[in-house]
């Protein structure tokens, strides 16, 4: 009998368990959320809540049509020229990398959440009907 109620408890925690991690956002939109949805917005439209503050209008993500690999090379942004003057947009790459210092594989790590983020993104992309 104790056998089945510790099946039963165990059961009942496992799926408990998995409820609550169900219900909490993937790492791709915790990521976003943290790093991206101030300026971007948490939809993605480019209507974050510093956009009046900026210069430039940040770009409404669900209407791209650009792939992972892509979007990662923009998101990361340590191996794009810059042109005359500065981005407004951070170099996410380096700030990843740099938050990970302790980390023995930061650089890849940091690969690792730019991969994620550009995932995340290009779902946005997806629910909004871009390709």
């Amino acid at each position: 009998m104790k056998v089945v109620r510790l099946l039963l408890l165990s059961t009942v925690f496992v799926v408990a368990c998995s409820a609550a991690r169900a219900a909490e956002p993937t790492s791709g939109e915790r990521l976003y959320r943290r790093y991206c949805a101030s300026c971007h917005g948490v939809a993605g439209k480019g209507d974050g809540s510093v956009t009046p503050a900026l210069q430039t209008p940040p770009t409404d993500l669900t209407r791209l049509d650009t792939d992972v690999p892509q979007l990662m090379r923009q998101i990361d942004g340590r191996s794009s020229i810059r042109a005359h003057g500065t981005s407004q947009m951070p170099v996410w790459g380096e700030v990843f990398e740099a938050s990970l210092i302790r980390e023995p594989h930061r650089r890849r790590t940091a690969l690792l959440q730019v991969q994620t983020l550009a995932e995340y993104v290009r779902g946005l992309q997806k629910r909004s009907g871009a390709p």
